[in-house]
C-alpha cells in the first residue's frame, strides 16, 4: 500500500511539473498550430480572391460597361437582384469575355496542332460566352423549383391559421414555418420577413416581383386584397385546392421518375448478369474443348 501511495505521489508531482513546463517548452500545441495554419491559408486565399475580384470590378466598370446595351444591363441586373449577388452586370459580361477568349485561345492552339480539332473546339467560344449566364439562370430555375415544391406546405399552414382567426400576422406564420422550410424557401421567407418591417403590402409586392411564379403571384394578390379589409377565405380555399393538386401531381411525377430509374437499374443488372453467365459458359466450353484435344 505504501508503494502504491508513493507511485501516485510521484505521478502527481510529475504531472504538475509537466503541466508547468509544457506551456514554456511548447507554447502552442500541434492542433492549435494546424488550426492557425489553416486559418492563415484561408485568409491569404480570401485576400487573393478579393484582389482578383477588385481588379475585375475595376476593369469591368472602366471599360466593359461601355460595351453593354441597356437591355443587357437590365437583364443581368434582374438576375443579380434575384440571386442577391454582390456584383454588377458588367462583371457578368466580363466573365463572358474571359471565358470566350479562353475558348478562342484553345481553338487557335488546337487548330495549329490539327485543323479538324481546331474546327471542333470552336464550340468552346460559344459555350464560354453562354456559360456564365446559363449557370446563373440554372441556379434561378433550381431555386424556383425548390420554392414551388415547398410553397404548398407553407400556404397550408397559413390558410389554416387565417381560417381560424382574423387576427393573424403574416410575420408570425413565416417565423413558425421557417424551421421546416428548405434552404431556398427559407432564404425567400427571410427576405420577406425583413421587408415586412416596411409593411406587409410592400413585402408582398417585392415577393411577387422577386419570385414571379404563378401560385406565388396569386397568393400575393389574395393577401393584398385581404389587407384592404376584404374577407376572401373562399379565394384562399380555392388556391389551397389548386396547390394540393399541384403537390399531388409533383408527387406522382416523382414516383414515376423513381420507378423509371429503378426499371433502368434492374435492366442494367439483368444485362450485366446475362453477360456474366455468357462469359462463364464460354470459358467452360473452351476449357472442355481443351480437355478433349
Amino acid at each position: 500500500m505504501i508503494f502504491i501511495a508513493q507511485v501516485f505521489a510521484y505521478g502527481s508531482v510529475l504531472y504538475i511539473v509537466l503541466s508547468m513546463l509544457l506551456p514554456i517548452l511548447m507554447p502552442v500545441g500541434l492542433k492549435q498550430k494546424k488550426i492557425t495554419r489553416l486559418y492563415l491559408n484561408e485568409r491569404k486565399s480570401n485576400v487573393q480572391k478579393d484582389r482578383i475580384k477588385n481588379f475585375k470590378h475595376f476593369i469591368s466598370a472602366r471599360f466593359v460597361r461601355k460595351l453593354m446595351s441597356a437591355s443587357t444591363v437590365a437583364r443581368y441586373r434582374k438576375i443579380i437582384d434575384r440571386l442577391y449577388l454582390n456584383i454588377n452586370p458588367e462583371d457578368i459580361f466580363l466573365d463572358q469575355i474571359i471565358y470566350s477568349t479562353t475558348g478562342l485561345i484553345i481553338t487557335i492552339i488546337l487548330y495549329y496542332a490539327n485543323p479538324l480539332l481546331g474546327y471542333i473546339s470552336a464550340i468552346f467560344i460559344i459555350l464560354g460566352w453562354l456559360y456564365p449566364v446559363n449557370e446563373l439562370e440554372n441556379t434561378i430555375e433550381r431555386k424556383n423549383k425548390n420554392i414551388s415544391l415547398d410553397f404548398p406546405s407553407f400556404y397550408s399552414m397559413l390558410y389554416y391559421q387565417y381560417s381560424k382567426s382574423v387576427s393573424i400576422y403574416l410575420s408570425d406564420v413565416i417565423k413558425d414555418y421557417l424551421p421546416n422550410a428548405n434552404p431556398d424557401m427559407a432564404e425567400e421567407l427571410g427576405v420577406m420577413l425583413d421587408n415586412i418591417e416596411y409593411g406587409e403590402e410592400y413585402a408582398l409586392k417585392t415577393l411577387k416581383k422577386r419570385v414571379p411564379l404563378h401560385y406565388i403571384i396569386k397568393f400575393c394578390d389574395i393577401m393584398e386584397t385581404r389587407l384592404k379589409g376584404y374577407d376572401n377565405i373562399a379565394q384562399m380555399a380555392y388556391l389551397k385546392n389548386e396547390l394540393d393538386e399541384f403537390r399531388i401531381k409533383n408527387l406522382e411525377a416523382e414516383l414515376e421518375r423513381r420507378e423509371r430509374k429503378n426499371s433502368v437499374l434492374q435492366m442494367i443488372l439483368i444485362i450485366c448478369l446475362g453477360i456474366y453467365i455468357v462469359i462463364y459458359y464460354l470459358f467452360t466450353i473452351i476449357e472442355s474443348i481443351k480437355l478433349f484435344q
